[in-house]
């Protein structure tokens, strides 16, 4: 299919009539030539208007009625419109504009309409019928007129309900009112009343004023049953039970609420001792809910006391465990035997006893202690690892059993201090005492090392955007770099550091794993950044200005050294180019940037003399945007292929630009202002 076939059917497609280069898509009446003469509206009976005409040459007449506001919608040639002389039953026209008269007479009473509303009313001659309609538009008569009578307004708090509840009616607008039916309502006058349905009713009301002009509104109240809800019994639980779940609640969905619920599973803990209420609500789909309820009880768990045991030693007699409180209770664990502990019988070492009770409420709970049976001490000192000059002050160990004590050079409190002693080798004292004054010690030696000498030579000052800084100058060889940030393998990354000062730690170990540090500050300057803009089309006839931003110093590809440069086609021809700058800034840090240009020679599809119109469209076809060219003050609406209105941009300035966002497809753009009305095909690839 060709681009003019397809202009065609996509306009056609839209609801547009008209000739394309000279062959009819269709015949169309010729257009009258002398408008109606006269129109008046008045108001008749009750919710009436009556409008009087007299017509100019067509053979008929189409009158469009608006309420509130004048006639906004004009009809359109090759358009056929239904009358319907009850407001809102002929054909719309869109912002509520309605045709109520599409005939050859001289007179019409329009119904169907809102007391107390002023209606505006256009009249348009017409020859034709159906799709050969012809409109005479310009010269079209307007009237006005406010309809007599009321209207009322009716409404609800809510249009469906639960069986059992109630809603509140209100209507407003009349001065006296009628309710049918009423036996579900509070009051049958009243222009507020409460309803309260066992089924679904629709309830009817009729307004008079004191004229006489009488009102009708109804409303439908939907009335939905409660579910039918059970829930089951419970077992009796002991605070320090595991939750439990709750699904006995019938039907199943609903939700479960109460002292330590949670979800679908009930805590004894949260809820706490006593006899607690589980309630369970189910909801149908309607929203009507029911719920029932069942109790869960909750006992408490005895308070078990045992005292702390005494260490012993494992020559010690059998005796009798005490300490377990509230009495009767029982005692359990290695040695023990009818509430006696055996040392000998246990063996050295810690043993776990038990004791536990259960309440009348069949609730119970233990407490358990350790009792350590000691054999006689025998102390060991492990080899210490040497230190470092600067290794902090820290704890002794290595001593056994622990809880001894350190002796030494450079000991305080069982804490060894590397700068108090010095380098050298230091011999460390452990001695140990047991509950029962027995006591062991042992030595081993301690060695503490000197620290090697660091040094680190001053860094130059770099450019943000130079590349990766290999870090040296830390002597001895064979330490590492680091520092607050962007220092990795060996190297300082400008870009992630940022222009600003920074610290460089150089640090080495020697063959003792001794450290020592040293430091020194690296300034990274700004980088420059030039930026051009996005790509863009210039038209051949045309030259655009490329300004790099404000620098010291400046290479722009063409040669110049300029902050700013004219381009244009001359000596190029059409087709995309490529420019670029080369920046410096007061650091003497330099940067690049480049932008196409494309020159085009802007022209595309014209298969209409738009240009007698004073406005143009390219490129078109076209690939990211296009440009419209017209008289300031114009309205440009954008169609889809469909018809349907995807942009609109009225009081538009001369130049405008649109459509980098479109898919690809065929488009069209409606430009109108005081002299013109016209519509162009848009392709985008």
């Amino acid at each position: 299919m060709n681009i003019k076939s397809l202009y065609k059917l996509l306009v056609l497609s839209i609801g547009f009539s008209f000739n394309v280069y000279n062959n009819s898509a269709f015949a169309i009446a010729s257009e009258p030539t002398v408008q109606t003469f006269s129109l008046s509206a008045s108001p008749g009976s009750c919710s009436e208007i009556d409008l009087v005409f007299l017509p100019g040459d067509g053979s008929k007449r189409i009158i469009i009625c608006s309420p509130d506001v004048p006639v906004s919608m004009l009809p359109q040639d090759g358009v056929g419109y239904t009358a319907g002389s009850i407001f809102k039953t002929g054909s719309n026209l869109g912002n509520n504009n309605f045709v109520v008269y599409n005939a050859g007479g001289t007179s019409i009473t329009i119904t169907g309409l809102d007391g107390g509303t002023e209606y505006f009313f256009a009249i348009f001659e017409l020859n034709g019928n159906g799709n050969n309609s012809n409109y005479l538009l310009p010269g079209y008569l307007e009237a006005n007129t406010i309809a007599p009578g009321f209207t009322m307004s009716l409404s609800s708090t809510s249009g469906d309900m639960c069986s059992g509840d109630s809603v509140r009616l209100e209507v407003h607008g009349a001065d006296t009112y009628e309710w049918s039916p009423s036996g579900s309502l509070s009051s049958n006058t009243d222009p507020s009343v409460w309803a309260k349905p066992t089924s679904t009713t629709q309830y009817t009301v009729d307004g008079a004023d004191n004229s006489g002009c009488i009102d009708r509104k109804t409303i439908t109240i939907t009335v939905y049953s409660k579910p039918n809800v059970s829930l089951g019994n419970f077992p009796d639980l002991c605070i320090d039970d595991s939750r439990i779940s709750l699904n006995s609640g019938s039907p199943s969905g609903g939700n479960y609420s109460g002292d330590g619920v949670s979800g679908t599973h009930f805590y004894p803990n949260n809820a706490g001792v006593g006899r607690h209420i589980i309630s369970y609500t189910y909801s149908d789909i309607h929203g009507c809910s029911s719920n029932d309820t069942s109790s869960i009880l909750v006992s408490d768990i005895p308070e078990v006391i045992f005292s702390s045991l005494s260490d012993v030693c494992v020559v010690a007699p059998t005796f009798t465990l005490n300490g377990g409180s509230p009495s009767g209770g029982t005692y359990t664990g290695t040695g023990v035997s009818s509430g006696q502990f055996s040392p000998g019988l246990a063996g050295v070492g810690q043993h776990e006893i038990t004791y536990s009770f259960t309440n009348s409420s069949g609730c119970s709970k233990s407490a358990s202690r350790t009792i350590r049976v000691r054999a006689l001490p025998t102390v060991t000192f492990a080899t210490l690892p040497s230190v470092c000059l600067n290794t902090p002050v820290f704890n002794l160990t290595g001593g056994s059993p622990s809880g001894g004590h350190y002796t030494g050079i450079g000991v305080n409190n069982s804490q060894f201090s590397p700068l108090v002693s010095g380098a050298g080798t230091f011999l460390i004292n452990y001695s140990y005492t047991d509950s029962f004054n027995c006591s062991s010690q042992d030595t081993s030696y301690i060695t503490v090392r000197t620290l090697p000498a660091v040094s680190f030579t001053p860094i130059s000052s770099v450019c943000q955007n130079t590349g990766p800084v290999t870090l040296s100058g830390g002597s001895p060889a064979g330490g590492s770099y680091s520092g607050q940030a962007a220092v990795g393998s060996g190297k300082f990354y400008t870009g992630i550091a940022g222009p600003g000062q920074h610290t460089i730690v150089y640090t080495y170990s020697n063959i003792y794993n001794c450290s020592n540090t040293a430091t020194q500050t690296i300034t990274v300057n700004e980088a420059p950044n030039p930026n051009l803009g996005k790509d863009t089309l210039v038209c051949s006839s045309a030259r655009t200005i490329l300004n790099a931003g404000s620098f010291n110093a400046y290479t722009w590809s063409t040669g110049a050294h300029t902050q700013t440069i004219s381009v244009d086609s001359t000596g190029k021809g059409l087709g995309t180019f490529a420019y670029s700058i080369i920046v410096t800034n007061s650091f003497g840090c330099v940067n690049k940037d480049t932008i196409l240009v494309t020159f085009d020679q802007c022209n595309g599809i014209n298969d209409l003399n738009f240009t007698n119109y004073g406005f143009s469209v390219f490129p078109n076809p076209f690939s990211s945007e296009f440009t419209i060219i017209s008289k300031d003050g114009s309205d440009i609406y954008l169609f889809d292929s469909k018809g349907a209105l995807i942009m609109e941009n009225k009081n538009s300035p001369s130049v405008f630009s649109f459509g980098e966002e479109l898919p690809s497809g065929c488009y069209f753009i409606q430009i109108r202002n005081k002299y013109f009305n016209q519509y162009k095909l848009i392709v985008k690839n």
